[in-house]
């Protein structure tokens, strides 16, 4: 709950008419009602947020209005801050008051100090390194331990090898005023801006299924409270939507003209234990069958709604709280709702929907010259040591076809995963 405007101590609360105070009240959290698939215990997942009710939560921040063309940002809050303040305060007096509440007093002074450009990691440089002191006796934290272990141990600079986000790209936002946006005028502190984390789909086939590995994050999208969660399915990027699963192995070149999700477009979103199903055309339910599972074993009776006809800030959100997307049948993606927060005056012109960031994805080489992308796979075929084995276009020619007849029994897919590296999301 967040209170607003409360009446101070010295002031008499009788003075405050009853509906006028209840106003003045909003309920950023909501009861936790209903059937529940899992429960998720920690202290990084937050109680249900109502996402509509928080621009009236802060709207007595300094954080609304439209800079006009050509107005610095930060004389704009600036200006901002000086109304937020209402006192008439003179510029002088102004000054010294920003002086006193300045963030710089935090700083001690020993901090380090990076580029405004977005970081690239890299080797770190040995110059550097030499200067640092590492005297046990004086430092005795633990990361310092390590970074001296490193050093003597890591002559070659490998360490970057095992950073846990050494794959991820971040992608600029965009602030450029000629872009059109195709919604109606932004306005910062009214427009909630929402940060999803999608991770990499968990596979699984009919007698095993392999979820004991941790989640590989695989992309960040930003959407604005009033887009619809159909637009939030089309922003996903994954392999499984982008080839089919037919054998072309008798004419390589005969390769199917649409993707797997124009022939199989249904999905479905599960979000706060409510289902959002993507009823567009050609679209099935495909989560009829969980649902009346559920209510056959006494889960629950879990409600499911149109996604086409609901925005994100009208759903209950839990930040934190892992989510699901499945689409392809049973290609399951966990996802996250990380983020939630108003519009700044700075991304009034941005573009929504947007990439925040992306992971990188590990080329897979051919398995005969290890040099060029897979572009196949082939399954079933006794030339070679592995089954599924993956070949580049000319690899594949050239050892298991001969005067354009296959020299074996085998099945041959193609292969598009390595376009992931290539073809970003549009940004």
């Amino acid at each position: 709950m967040c209170n607003i405007n409360q009446p101070q101590p010295n002031e008499d609360v009788n003075t405050f008419e009853p509906d006028t105070y209840k106003n003045r009240r909003v309920e950023l959290y909501t009861e936790d009602k209903g059937p529940k698939w899992y429960n998720v215990v920690g202290n990084i997942v937050t109680p249900p947020i109502i996402s509509k009710n928080l621009p009236e939560a802060f709207k007595f921040m300094p954080v609304h209005g439209v800079p006009k063309k050509g107005t610095d940002i930060d004389d704009f809050y600036k200006t901002k801050v000086r109304e937020f303040v209402g006192c008439d305060l003179g510029d002088d007096e102004f000054n010294k008051l920003a002086s006193y509440c300045s963030p710089m007093h935090l700083k001690t002074g020993t901090e380090l100090v990076m580029s405004t450009n977005y970081p690239t990691q890299g080797p770190l440089p040995n110059n550097k390194v030499n200067n640092l002191d590492l005297d046990d006796s004086e430092n005795n934290l633990c990361i310092v331990k390590k970074l001296k272990l490193r050093l003597d141990k890591d002559v070659n600079n490998h360490y970057t090898r095992r950073l846990k986000y050494r794959g991820v790209r971040v992608i600029p936002p965009v602030q450029s005023d000629d872009y059109k946006i195709p919604l109606s005028p932004l306005e910062p502190g009214k427009d909630i801006v929402f940060h999803i984390r999608v991770y990499r789909p968990f596979y699984c086939n009919g007698k095993y299924r392999n979820n004991t590995r941790h989640s590989v994050f695989s992309h960040d999208i930003l959407m604005l409270g009033k887009q619809k969660l159909t637009e939030l399915r089309d922003r996903i990027v994954c392999a499984n939507d982008m080839g089919m699963r037919i054998d072309v192995s008798e004419n390589p070149d005969d390769q199917p003209s649409t993707s797997a999700k124009e022939v199989f477009p249904s999905g479905f979103l599960f979000i706060n234990n409510v289902f959002y199903v993507d009823t567009r055309k050609g679209c099935a339910d495909h989560s009829k069958i969980i649902r009346e599972w559920a209510s056959k074993r006494g889960l629950g009776d879990f409600p499911h709604r149109d996604m086409a006809q609901v925005s994100l800030d009208e759903i209950v959100v839990r930040l934190g709280h892992p989510e699901v997307y499945v689409h392809q049948g049973r290609c399951e993606h966990a996802l996250t709702l990380s983020a939630l927060r108003l519009l700044r005056a700075a991304e009034a012109r941005a573009r929504f929907p947007a990439h925040g960031a992306l992971s990188h994805n590990q080329t897979v080489y051919c398995a005969t010259c290890a040099e060029f992308g897979a572009r196949w796979i082939v399954a079933g075929c006794a030339q070679v040591p592995f089954d599924p084995a993956f070949f580049c276009d000319t690899c594949l020619r050239l050892y298991l076809y001969r005067d354009g007849r296959k020299v074996c029994p085998f099945r041959a897919y193609c292969y598009r995963g390595n376009e992931l590296n290539l073809l970003k999301p549009p940004t």
